[in-house]
């Protein structure tokens, strides 16, 4: 009786475990792995451009040579040093290096779509939206918090301890098994 109840709890400890770590992988890549592969992470905070992209969202944006740009690309650029925005392109300005942009969620009473009020100078550009994934923002924001860090930093260690008692608990009983069968 107790052997079987060892074996249910080590599989379901060994579940869980697998469970967290493809969890831990695929958010380590999602947040930041991805770029080694030359896609940026951004957060969208606003509802400028939903239901594209909802708030919460994490948009991917690869960059690209504005010459590459066209009217309907949607793109991430700098409002100003710390602000980054994600907005469609409806104009391309050769000319001046600029191109004019509109939120496709940003529309006044009568339901017409208003326009960003400032063109976007080219070498303000981050770089094209390849794809996004909702949700996934709120974690990624959260765990740039200290406290986020600190939970993460938590659990990381709770899974690393608790896999390590299991393994020396499961070495003991399977030595004390072959020990009692000699």
């Amino acid at each position: 009786m107790k052997t079987q109840k060892n074996n249910i709890f080590n599989h379901i400890f060994k579940y869980i475990s697998q469970f967290f770590f493809i969890i831990c992988i695929v958010l380590i890549f999602a947040l930041g792995g991805v770029r080694l592969i030359g896609l940026n992470p951004y957060v969208i905070t606003s509802g400028s451009m939903v239901p594209k992209y909802k708030v919460g969202s994490i948009v991917y944006i690869q960059k690209v040579n504005p010459e590459e740009l066209k009217v309907g690309d949607d793109i991430s650029f700098y409002l100003d040093d710390k602000v980054v925005a994600t907005h469609r392109i409806r104009e391309i300005d050769e000319q001046n290096w600029q191109v004019k942009t509109y939120g496709i969620h940003n529309k006044d009473s009568n339901g017409n779509q208003i326009n960003d009020a400032n063109p976007v100078d080219f070498d303000h550009i981050i770089g094209k939206v390849k794809f996004s994934l909702p949700i996934l923002g709120y974690i990624y924001l959260f765990a740039r918090t200290t406290t986020g860090k600190a939970i993460i930093i938590t659990l990381l260690a709770m899974v690393l301890i608790s896999s390590t008692i299991h393994y020396i608990y499961k070495r003991r009983r399977d030595y004390g098994e072959k020990t009692d069968k000699s």
